[in-house]
């Protein structure tokens, strides 16, 4: 590593696999160098505060928290608080590695072993055609989780989405009643100037502010959707339902900031929190319906932890309902197809599975060159000054939200549009002379409210099998629909004064040619283009969902405890009803205060 001459107080050492080959080889001299650099900055290394994994744990605790991803990270710091609890967090990763940090490198763990889950769902007939009809889901397996290699938007979603989980079983989760909590969470570093005190909290353990970089091309774009009837927006997150925005993110001092390094890092020096890294679970133990501890599996070897009080569940979407099936919990006749004994029949584990899910199209700037956005003078800029393309996610910031032509509820939106380009990825140092090629971008519209619903079950009684994840995506024509009026939109949007006489923007020619010509593009063309370019967002839910007794389908209560089993409760993503009409990240963290506060109330 290529040190900083300041002094740091703690000994500096690398964290997490390596990207400098993540580019390809053409670039991987210059990566290499760069991530040196990287590695020895006291700042982005933060070995002062990095966790110690706990490699021979106490034989009990009073709270064991299954997963240390965004919503486990949280749990288990907000219990530890109380330093009469023993709190012992196992995560199946590692320590989140030092380059995430840097927002620019957002997707250099997807794909890696070490880092990411690599789930792929069952073939779909309708969508990710291109791929064979399996969609791939990258999901963080590292202490801070999915928080970790997101696009770190800081979205909320509408007041009608929590409101409709309260009319709909889910007593006690309104917007009035969940606002608090997001506010607790918060440390937003723009009150005044980009977000009001009546919406936003200070001094919570996440900052939350604009990163310190924007592309002109992506302000331009805020600017340019005006002249569709949407006007540019500071906050999405305020009074306005809708418009077009440079977005606030979990970023700080040109770095992201993960619920790890925000709530687990602070943590790690109390005394009653453990944390076992690189360590899977296989089961919760229930006694007589009640939780008595939980088995793990540690390089090869299967051990157990007694609780004393409860276990939470916060494996995410994807794992927490695959705990519950191999613990015994879940549909009676899936769980005898593997010859699991059932301790609690409940039918809606696993069910309910859903994700937002959308499309994308590519454009040309033909005014202008696609020059790298990173270089040696935007990494040093970085290096020195946490500024320039390095400290920022490219148009990945920017978003918009509207309401499409088939929207049920104006105050629930039902489209969101994502941006991807000028992003600082991958580099090899410079400009190699003049650059002929033309630079590109890509819209990506989202169907919020999807219809279609899925499921997730078990592959084999193995731990160490991915489940089956099976979404159904287009298996009801709403969010095909309502996708093909979202695509002529970011088509009118490219198409605008601003951004047609500045850049020259066109479809990019033989983009998805197989639908059709993109440059006079048809309903069968976007439609198409939907179903086989599918956009699958990072935003999975519902598998454990929270609801009220009478409803069947309910996995959870709404204080998260697993009906029928004591001492057991989901923390995640995975108890949403619904959909929020936003990303997730800000939601999960919300979900997981909450959750920590009824366990805190419970034993007050």
């Amino acid at each position: 590593m290529v040190r900083n001459p300041d002094s740091c107080p703690c000994p500096l050492r690398e964290y997490g696999p390596s990207i400098a080959s993540v580019c390809g080889s053409q670039f991987m001299l210059f990566m290499s160098i760069l991530e040196s650099y990287v590695n020895g900055r006291c700042d982005l290394v933060d070995p002062c505060n990095r966790v110690r994994s706990k490699t021979n744990p106490d034989d009990s605790y009073d709270f064991v928290v299954i997963g240390g991803g965004t919503a486990g990270s949280v749990v288990a710091a907000r219990l530890s608080e109380n330093t009469q609890w023993k709190v012992l967090l196992i995560e199946v990763g590692g320590d989140e590695p030092t380059a995430s940090s840097l927002p620019a490198w957002f997707a250099a763990y997807w794909g890696r072993t070490e880092t990411d889950w690599n789930y792929y769902t069952e073939k779909q007939t309708k969508a990710c055609l291109s791929q064979s009809g399996k969609c791939y889901w990258p999901r963080g397996k590292m202490l801070g989780g999915t928080s970790v290699i997101n696009g770190m938007m800081y979205m909320r979603g509408h007041q009608a989405d929590y409101d409709g989980w309260a009319a709909n079983g889910a007593t006690g989760w309104s917007w009035d009643e969940v606002f608090p909590y997001y506010l607790k969470s918060e440390d937003n570093k723009e009150i005044g100037s980009v977000a009001s005190s009546n919406y936003h909290g200070v001094g919570g353990p996440l900052p939350i502010q604009r990163f310190r970089y924007t592309p002109q091309f992506g302000k331009d774009i805020v600017e340019a959707a005006s002249e569709l009837g949407y006007p540019p927006t500071s906050d999405l997150n305020a009074g306005t339902v809708t418009g077009f925005t440079i977005a606030q993110g979990f970023t700080n001092q040109g770095s992201r900031y993960s619920t790890a390094r925000a709530y687990i890092r602070p943590a790690s020096k109390r005394t009653n929190l453990h944390v076992m890294l690189n360590s899977l679970v296989s089961k919760v133990i229930v006694d007589e319906n009640k939780v008595t501890g939980v088995e793990y599996i540690v390089n090869g070897v299967t051990k157990s932890v007694r609780v004393t009080k409860e276990a939470i569940i916060s494996g995410g979407t994807l794992n927490s309902p695959k705990i519950l099936l191999l613990s015994g919990i879940g549909p009676a006749d899936t769980l005898k197809k593997f010859n699991i004994p059932v301790l609690k029949d409940l039918p809606g584990v696993g069910q309910n599975l859903q994700n937002h899910v959308g499309t994308s199209f590519d454009f040309t700037l033909t005014k202008e060159a696609d020059t790298p956005e990173l270089t040696w003078t935007s990494a040093m800029e970085y290096i020195k000054e946490r500024k320039g393309p390095l400290s920022a996610t490219g148009l990945s910031q920017v978003v918009g939200i509207i309401n499409s032509p088939l929207v049920r509820n104006k105050i629930q939106p039902d489209v969101q549009y994502f941006f991807y380009g000028y992003t600082a990825a991958c580099g090899y140092g410079g400009n190699n002379g003049k650059i002929k090629a033309r630079r590109h971008f890509k819209i990506s519209p989202i169907a919020l409210q999807p219809h279609s619903r899925g499921y997730l079950t078990l592959k084999s009684a193995n731990p160490s099998d991915p489940p089956i994840m099976q979404p159904n995506y287009f298996s009801d024509d709403h969010e095909l629909n309502v996708l093909v009026e979202a695509s002529k939109i970011a088509y009118r949007l490219a198409n605008t004064t601003r951004l047609r006489r500045k850049y020259g923007i066109v479809p990019t020619k033989g983009y998805a040619s197989e639908c059709g010509d993109s440059q006079k593009p048809t309903e069968e063309f976007f439609k198409c283009v939907a179903q086989r370019y599918t956009e699958p967002e990072n935003h999975q839910i519902g598998t454990c969902k929270m609801g009220g007794s009478e409803d069947s389908s309910a996995v959870v209560d709404p204080e998260l405890k697993v009906y029928g089993i004591e001492g057991l409760r989901v923390i995640d993503a995975s108890i949403m009803p619904s959909l929020p009409t936003s990303n997730t990240q800000a939601p999960v963290i919300m979900i997981a205060e909450r959750g920590a506060k009824f366990i805190k109330n419970t034993y007050s």
